[in-house]
């Protein structure tokens, strides 16, 4: 047999038994893969990694101990040619960024079905990305939110600015020469375009942009 038609060898992380159960036996009869290796801790799939050869890891996204952004982040580290499907029971938008960022080619749902998931491997095993319906949904409705809220006015991003300096809304409105009340207007919208309740995270939001 060539190697090209060599079964892939995957390996699955869940905190749960039942689900690792359940995608060995959605994968029983398949020739293009093979389950090398399973566990229910992220620590000790990281030790058995090493021991074993595997071309793409499943992985839940929410386990104890271990998230499965930080056990992504340490595979692609020490294991790069490994390439990794993630699996939540939820697609929020942020844990689906910061598993991208991690370096994942594919993220589907636990609700997701066998023809799906065979879908999502065969892809992921050709060297394309793999994202579920719902996740490209909630990736597109980010996506607009975040281009909703850079919308913000020369003038709020420097009154953004100036609350970094830790100027108070007195000497925001005396710097500009405007009202208090204008002031007030200008942070509320702030807060609101950015989604954000305090200084302290509209400063984290801020920086993460690089608007300061």
């Amino acid at each position: 047999m060539t190697k090209e038609k060599d079964p892939k060898r995957i390996f699955i992380v869940d905190d749960h038994q039942m689900v690792i159960d359940g995608i060995n036996l959605m994968l029983e009869g398949r020739p293009e893969f093979i389950v090398a290796g399973e566990c229910t801790q992220p620590t000790e799939a990281i030790e058995l990694l090493k021991t074993i050869s595997v071309d793409i890891l499943i992985t839940d996204v929410g386990m104890p101990g271990m998230s499965g952004v930080e056990l992504s982040r340490i595979v692609k580290s020490r294991f790069p040619e490994i390439k990794i499907l993630a699996l939540s029971m939820f697609g929020e938008s942020q844990v689906i960024a910061e598993m991208i960022d991690a370096g994942i080619s594919g993220y589907i749902l636990k609700n997701s079905g066998k023809k799906e998931l065979i879908e999502a491997l065969t892809k992921i095993a050709g060297g394309q990305n793999y994202f579920g319906q719902e996740i490209t949904l909630q990736l597109m409705k980010s996506f607009k939110r975040n281009q909703e809220e850079l919308k913000l006015t020369d003038r709020e991003i420097e009154i953004i600015r100036m609350i970094e300096k830790d100027m108070t809304t007195k000497d925001i409105a005396e710097t500009l020469f405007i009202s208090e009340r204008t002031v007030e207007t200008h942070r509320k919208n702030i807060l609101h375009k950015t989604n954000t309740q305090t200084v302290v995270g509209l400063l984290k939001y801020a920086y993460e942009r690089k608007i300061i």
